[in-house]
């Protein structure tokens, strides 16, 4: 046969009347011995979910750390703290003020963009 891909019909011919189909590589149904399997060394990662457990990272071969975890539960406190306008009009400030120190720091204040205008 020659090394041109089959069409449909030829393909179709020759799945119904049981011919080898060409580049089919047939794989035969070989189950392997349960013998022949190793047991697993290694523990299994840990959850970020699981309690108890502490993650410890490495970067550049520098000291591991002790990551704290999150807390499950946030007081109500907390959370109208950090939706009232007084700490977000904190966090636009602190941001006004980071973007002049930046344009101050990187060469001057270019008169086009101004404080609460982006690039």
């Amino acid at each position: 046969m020659s090394d041109r891909p089959l069409s449909y019909d030829e393909l179709v011919d020759h799945i119904v009347n049981g011919k080898a189909v060409p580049n089919i590589l047939h794989i035969p149904n070989v189950t392997l011995d349960a013998s022949l399997s190793k047991d697993a060394s290694m523990k299994p990662r840990a959850k970020p979910w699981e309690e108890g457990k502490k993650l410890d990272l490495e970067v550049d071969n520098g000291p591991s750390e002790d990551i704290p975890s999150v807390p499950e539960v946030v007081e109500e406190e907390q959370v109208s703290r950090a939706a009232s306008s007084e700490h977000i009009s904190q966090l636009y400030s602190l941001d006004t003020e980071f973007e002049l120190q930046l344009e101050q720091f990187l060469g001057g204040i270019d008169e086009s963009i101004g404080p609460g205008k982006s690039v």
